[in-house]
């Protein structure tokens, strides 16, 4: 009788220590939550990054949350910060660290390193994307440049030296005009020249801007205490623009889906980060280009960081250990060699497999060139907010073949308002 209750006790005992040992480690598992607006293509490869890291770190398991688009992504974002709700940590887009900054929300990346030495290994331009009033607020994570991507096999079809894309605004029109098509004679047209993205909410300020910096314009004054987009060079931007939809043909206000995929659109404005996507869904000859310069060579710069958001000390030391994880140079070189975006780390770019990933890939050696004459948008708080102004007035001009002048001024005038009231 003895002996069978030792034995229970014995079970019991070990029962009871397993279940506290299993709670034990339960609590000490960290959870963190990541807001991110990736989609498509990107977005599995990055939701695939985070699956490995939490299989890797049983201590820390990270949830995730698509929150939309950019441009509905940084209101909640917003909102969340506002409300007191933030995420641990969430995926910002180029330009928003500076009104991250200016809401308290952001753990200062001299919180976690050595600011100096962690980022010796980063690229110049992504440590100027991140960096607000001389200090690091958050980790350079993707790095992209625009480019042209074009349809070789339609310029065949024309009589297109398929090796010679368009260098200027002049041969991008004289090109665009060619390849502009009636197939069947019905007086409708079948294929596109050109196309890029035209609409303020998704994204058609990073093309304008850099229509705009090609004509010589600016947005802002050197000082940053006004708008300056309703110059000579903004209206010229914005009349190209005009020309290329209305007066030419040459450009769709309502272009058919995956235009270009699928051939009836010949040239496409592009992110460098899609080319890898792009490659996969095509069956002809694939071009990748500079783009066409005008009075100056210029092409912008996309890309997105890594933001810590203050929590609890314990929260914001798992959202260091996931930020740093999704930045190494290991993880940075294979998300640069699935997707297309630029590696941010000079070791990646430098490093023997990457260097063979470019032999294989040699529109990546186009895209790196570029970023001799690439510019980063404004680091400043306002710009967030200027670029949507001037982006609905750039809409508003084109897709009512108005005199942009007027709309631009107007424009301004709103933008110098919120930018005052900054100050």
């Amino acid at each position: 009788m003895n002996r069978r209750f030792m034995l229970t006790l014995l079970v019991i005992t070990l029962v009871t220590g397993l279940c506290i040992a299993e709670a034990s480690v339960q609590a000490q598992v960290t959870t963190i939550n990541y807001w991110h607006y990736l989609s498509g293509d990107n977005a599995e490869i990055h939701e695939q990054m985070i699956q490995e890291f939490n299989a890797q770190h049983p201590h820390i398991q990270v949830e995730v949350l698509y929150t939309g688009n950019q441009f509905v992504s940084r209101d909640k974002l917003l909102a969340a910060v506002a409300g007191g709700a933030a995420p641990d940590v969430a995926l910002v887009d180029q330009f928003w660290p500076p009104l991250m900054v200016s809401t308290g929300a952001l753990v200062p990346l001299s919180h976690f390193v050595d600011v100096e030495e962690y980022l010796s290994d980063f690229t110049q331009v992504s440590k100027d994307t991140v960096t607000v009033h001389g200090q690091a607020w958050t980790v350079p994570f993707s790095l992209s440049n625009q480019i042209l991507l074009y349809n070789k096999d339609k310029f065949r079809e024309v009589g297109l030296d398929p090796e010679r894309p368009p260098a200027t605004w002049d041969e991008l029109l004289e090109y665009a005009t060619m390849l502009t098509r009636d197939l069947n004679g019905d007086g409708r047209t079948d294929e596109w020249g050109l196309n890029f993205t035209t609409r303020a909410n998704l994204g058609s300020m990073y093309a304008f801007i850099t229509f705009m910096w090609q004509a010589g314009g600016e947005l802002y004054s050197e000082d940053y205490s006004e708008a300056t987009f309703n110059d000579a060079a903004a209206r010229e931007a914005a009349q190209f623009w005009l020309d290329l939809a209305h007066e030419h043909k040459v450009l769709s206000l309502s272009p058919p889906m995956d235009g270009f995929e699928t051939g009836r659109i010949a040239m496409q404005y592009s992110s460098t980060s899609s080319i890898a996507a792009t490659k996969n869904k095509v069956d002809f000859d694939l071009g990748v280009a500079p783009l066409p310069a005008h009075k100056n060579q210029v092409t912008g710069v996309g890309g997105s960081s890594l933001a810590i958001f203050k929590t609890t000390p314990e929260k914001e030391q798992a959202a260091w250990e996931f930020v740093s994880w999704m930045s190494s140079a290991e993880n940075n070189l294979a998300w640069s060699m699935k997707t297309g975006y630029i590696p941010l780390r000079l070791s990646v770019q430098e490093s023997e497999s990457y260097q063979q990933y470019l032999l294989q890939e040699p529109h990546m050696q186009t895209v790196l060139e570029q970023f001799d004459y690439a510019r980063a948008r404004p680091n400043t708080v306002s710009y967030a907010d200027i670029s949507r102004i001037l982006g609905v007035a750039v809409e508003e001009a084109l897709y009512g073949n108005s005199d942009p002048g007027p709309i631009l001024d107007n424009a301004v005038k709103e933008a110098n308002i919120y930018i005052k009231e900054l100050d």
